[in-house]
């Protein structure tokens, strides 16, 4: 004898039958004859909106932000403690993992710099689309 388990309220009864549930068959939207081409566009303007936002981004934060945020970094040094940095006090874990910083980019542009660009530009693009899509025209 099967028992068959639900929850009325907070408490559990016992040997209550399930109902079967009717379904029907839902008609399928028919497929256009084949002769029919879907077009696709490759550059619409959501593409090309979030292309360009991130670009700029990601350009800004090469050529105008990096050298402003090296200095920024290198103003205010390792943290110490006690007259030692904490790698030279032997924190192992303390060392910078260089295989995230390391590049062959001429002014140290790192795959970091890029991932938060990139996030920054594709954030921007967001507000862009957002704000064009809800009639927004600005302050009049």
């Amino acid at each position: 004898m099967a028992v068959t388990m639900s929850m009325s309220g907070l408490k559990p009864t016992l040997a209550l039958r399930t109902q079967r549930v009717q379904t029907r068959k839902v008609a399928m939207p028919k497929v256009a004859a084949r002769g029919h081409k879907q077009v696709t566009k490759a550059f619409d303007d959501v593409n090309l909106t979030v292309t360009v936002v991130n670009g700029t981004c990601l350009l800004l934060g090469r050529f105008a932000f990096l050298p402003y945020q090296r200095a920024q970094i290198a103003k205010a040094g390792l943290p110490v403690q006690n007259g030692l940095t904490y790698e030279a006090a032997g924190d192992k874990y303390a060392k910078e993992a260089s295989f995230l910083t390391a590049t062959n980019d001429p002014a140290g542009f790192s795959l970091i710099d890029v991932m938060a660009w990139g996030s920054i530009g594709h954030a921007l693009a967001f507000f862009v689309l957002a704000a064009a899509s809800n009639g927004y025209a600005g302050p009049v």
